[in-house]
């Protein structure tokens, strides 16, 4: 088997036993906040999938780095920096152990540093990846605090017309609503700063980020998705409260709180399929080069 390949199956097999040893709880807290309903603030899903993406579309590049890595002896600055971040992890368990963003921050870390530590070069794909997640992991619970509570309430005008328009008998207060579903439950739910566009927002942005890195595509055209895209997440966040709403209102409440989540995956994941495929007709940096010589396609 070739070098570079079983390089880079030794880095994903010691990174996974590390991120057991370091964050052992993650899986339990990432499931309670999956079930935490209209407030998880984990887009867990979509930043798995960008994880998904540096493997899939970077996968050649990542192999044509690690064929350029020479002994244990090189870039030793480099890899003593990955065995010195993947050993304070370590230290730091108790404080990531309650926590599902910090757990999170603390897995996709542990993969960074312990790349630098086997195959130090691929820190010119790996940084930029690495630090556009942790950003994204953290900005919801920053941004929240800030956005919030005005994005929530922003999606509930627009989900109250949007409700009333297709004659769902829900009764609204404040950002709270109840309705008599047709199985004779009555369902009361709260749309709160969790649950209004703000973390498909920012997971949007930080994906736009990798895809600008990536792509090399101008500031002008970064710029326009990422003030159309907010604006069209937003509304489809409305979208998807309306059908949650009608769910409750057709197939009662228990039905409402099984798919609050996935529904909003599925609705978000598409836009930012689509999203990336209007990305990448879009204007590209003028003199740039790219990977391998040659332009990067998604598709």
């Amino acid at each position: 088997m070739d070098r570079a390949y079983l390089r880079i199956i030794t880095w994903i097999g010691l990174s996974v036993l590390l991120s057991i040893l370091i964050a052992p709880n993650f899986l339990s807290l990432l499931s309670q906040a999956l079930d935490g309903a209209f407030d998880s603030v984990v887009p867990a899903i979509p930043f798995s999938a960008l994880l998904f993406v540096l493997f899939l579309f970077r996968g050649n590049d990542l192999l044509k780095i690690v064929r350029e890595e020479k002994g244990l002896s090189s870039e030793l600055y480099t890899r003593l920096v990955g065995v010195s971040g993947t050993v304070s992890f370590f230290f730091l368990r108790g404080i990531v152990a309650n926590s599902v963003v910090l757990s999170g921050v603390t897995i996709i870390l542990v993969f960074f540093f312990s790349s630098l530590a086997l195959n130090p070069l691929t820190r010119r794909i790996m940084l930029p990846y690495a630090v556009i997640y942790v950003m994204g992991a953290c900005a919801p619970t920053i941004l929240q605090w800030v956005f919030g509570q005005p994005l929530a309430l922003l999606s509930t005008d627009l989900s109250t017309l949007l409700v009333k328009s297709v004659g769902i008998p829900a009764v609204w207060q404040g950002t709270q609503f109840s309705l008599d579903s047709v199985t004779g439950d009555t369902l009361t739910a709260t749309i709160t700063p969790g649950c209004s566009s703000l973390i498909s927002i920012s997971t949007f942005l930080c994906l736009l980020g990798l895809l600008h890195f990536d792509m090399k595509k101008n500031l002008v055209s970064t710029f326009k998705l990422a003030v159309s895209g907010i604006a069209v997440l937003t509304a489809l966040n409305s979208v998807r409260i309306l059908i949650l709403v009608w769910v409750g209102y057709t197939r009662g409440a228990v039905e409402f709180w099984s798919v609050h989540n996935w529904v909003g995956y599925s609705i978000f994941l598409g836009f930012y399929l689509v999203a990336i495929i209007v990305y990448s007709k879009m204007g590209t940096r003028t003199g740039t080069t790219y990977a391998n010589g040659k332009r990067f396609r998604l598709f």
